[in-house]
């Protein structure tokens, strides 16, 4: 009898003990499958078609999207032109990229999008050795806790986010039209939440109590919209994407706590990108994105998860010629 009990005990321990294993394995297994879905649905460019002969020019190329564009785009053999504020910085980038392919050719030079002075020095250099480029792609970009300016004393997501670019496609629009060459805006769905406020322009602006989002980099996507659709309207071949929520150094001036990491992994599972995948966005739009007369940047479409997706924003022509307006009256400081 006893003898019975005893293995009745033992049977009953070893069902808990398996069970106590089978399901963190299933929930596990869970996970990696909800995962792997999601992955699938973000998107992967397919197109391998070497681009030898091509050239594009990328800002921000050292780290993050930039990085992980110059090393698709170099190794489908093309030539890369990596628009960086730091040359030490964009020869490290060169060197990690060399250990994964040997293929294409990268190019530093200095670009400093903080600086006026700086994108026209650039800008004279594209000019001078590469002006024959087939796309420039805008992809720099920051997002900052701490009230941070230009040289000329613009806030940092309008001054780099925006008018930097703005400037250096400026710069460069004689030959973007001879080359008939892409323009590629890196935008955020997060322009879905912003406004522009035009009285405050360039300034900073404290968030307001309770303010969950940081309001000048979502303006500055919005900005980075609206002028995609400005320069759609003037006949230029451009494209504008939302990489998605990505794993870069993007938001390396937040210095998030350990509780953070806890209370965001749900977001991290279901929606945080590797910076390869969010940069297929990039490679898409640089390489294959069509614009129709139905899905363009003037018609309110943006590419994520590699396909043209419509904006919830309701954009107005107003707004969009004004601030085509104001960016040139701020050039002139």
């Amino acid at each position: 009898m006893a003898n019975h009990y005893h293995a009745r005990v033992n049977s009953a321990s070893m069902s808990a003990s398996l069970l106590y294993l089978l399901v963190p394995v299933g929930v596990g297994a869970s996970l990696y499958v909800i995962r792997k879905l999601r992955e699938w649905k973000w998107g992967w460019v397919r197109n391998n078609t070497p681009l030898r002969g091509k050239v594009y020019i990328i800002t921000g190329a050292n780290t993050g999207l930039g990085y992980e564009t110059a090393l698709a785009l170099a190794t489908r053999q093309a030539t890369v032109i990596m628009a960086c504020r730091s040359m030490d910085r964009a020869g490290e980038a060169i060197r990690r990229i060399r250990q994964k392919t040997q293929e294409g050719e990268l190019i530093p030079i200095e670009l400093d999008l903080a600086s006026f002075a700086s994108i026209r020095d650039f800008s004279e250099a594209i000019k001078s050795r590469y002006p024959s480029f087939d796309c420039l792609i805008n992809n720099a970009g920051l997002a900052m806790q701490e009230p941070t300016y230009t040289k000329e004393n613009y806030e940092v997501h309008f001054g780099v986010n925006h008018l930097g670019h703005f400037l250096l496609v400026d710069l460069l629009k004689d030959n973007i039209r001879a080359n008939a060459a892409r323009i590629v805006i890196v935008s955020s769905k997060m322009h879905e939440r912003a406004k522009i406020d035009f009285d405050n322009l360039g300034k900073w602006v404290e968030r307001g109590r309770g303010d969950r989002f940081n309001n000048l980099y979502n303006n500055s996507k919005l900005m980075n919209f609206y002028y995609a659709r400005e320069l759609y309207k003037q006949g230029y071949n451009v494209h504008v994407l939302c990489p998605g929520l990505c794993h870069t150094d993007f938001f390396r001036s937040y210095n998030p706590k350990w509780y953070h990491y806890v209370m965001f992994a749900p977001v991290v599972l279901l929606f945080l990108r590797s910076a390869r995948q969010g940069a297929q966005n990039i490679i898409h739009c640089a390489t294959d994105n069509v614009n129709t007369e139905e899905k363009n940047p003037v018609t309110g479409y943006f590419v994520t998860n590699v396909e043209q997706t419509k904006s919830k924003m309701k954009f107005d022509e107003e707004t969009s010629e004004r601030l085509w307006r104001e960016s040139f009256k701020a050039l002139n400081v």
